[in-house]
């Protein structure tokens, strides 16, 4: 592939991923076993914010999302750390064309993040509808958000 590459039409950006073993420990097990957990507190969830919050509700399922969401979060460290090692990767590959260096490392990057960045962005989905559903229904703000 030419230095100068660009992304030809109806290709797919992952086609140009370099491979590389980025000694990222196997989490899929306990990964799925927190997407279980989280799959269960958006039915918590659901009930709650169908009008049948109360403070304590709130606050205990409230602190259950937060574990899921501290789990995910531990379980991506590893990942994070990888970005400096993806970067330099498609830097030193593309040296004439960093923008197009930019755009691949960045989407390589993304494709590591991606489980973890999922189940954390629906807990935080579900922090904010149990926030809204104490506001709807209580008219202020919830007791959690006092500093």
């Amino acid at each position: 592939m030419p230095e100068s590459q660009i992304l030809l039409p109806n290709q797919k950006i992952e086609e140009l991923f370099i491979t590389i073993d980025l000694n990222l420990p196997q989490d899929t097990n306990e990964l799925s076993r927190v997407e279980e957990t989280i799959n269960k507190l958006k039915t918590k969830v659901a009930f709650i914010c169908d009008g049948n919050i109360t403070d304590d509700l709130h606050e205990d399922v409230y602190e259950e999302v937060v574990v899921a969401l501290d789990k995910v979060g531990k379980l991506s460290e590893p990942a994070f750390g990888v970005e400096d090692e993806i970067e330099n990767i498609y830097t030193l590959k593309y040296p004439h064309n960093p923008a197009f260096a930019k755009l691949i490392w960045y989407a390589h990057y993304e494709e590591v993040q991606h489980p973890y960045s999922l189940l954390k962005n629906r807990c935080f989905r579900m922090l904010e509808m149990l926030d809204d559903a104490y506001q709807k229904k209580f008219k202020r703000t919830p007791p959690n958000w006092e500093i």
